[in-house]
């Protein structure tokens, strides 16, 4: 999880932003609030998915060189 350390320190240092842009003078979170909560949460959810996609390759690759298969043999069935 260390790619997800600046992004959540990035979504608290908006949330808790003081200089006006995140906010409004009425409080109301503003186009930029929006628009880079948005970049938070996509980089953050790209940045999982490729790290799952490299820890289950990773894992194959494990059990590759372990000798298991890679999948499971099919089922015996009916022939014809």
């Amino acid at each position: 999880m260390l790619v997800s350390f600046p992004w959540t320190t990035f979504v608290k240092n908006l949330w808790n932003d003081a200089s006006g842009l995140a906010f409004d003078a009425a409080g109301d979170p503003t186009g930029y609030f929006w628009v880079h909560l948005l970049l938070a949460v996509t980089s953050f959810l790209l940045g999982t998915a490729v790290g799952v996609i490299g820890l289950r390759g990773l894992r194959a690759l494990r059990r590759e060189k372990n000798g298991a298969p890679l999948s499971r043999p099919a089922p015996p069935g009916p022939t014809t």
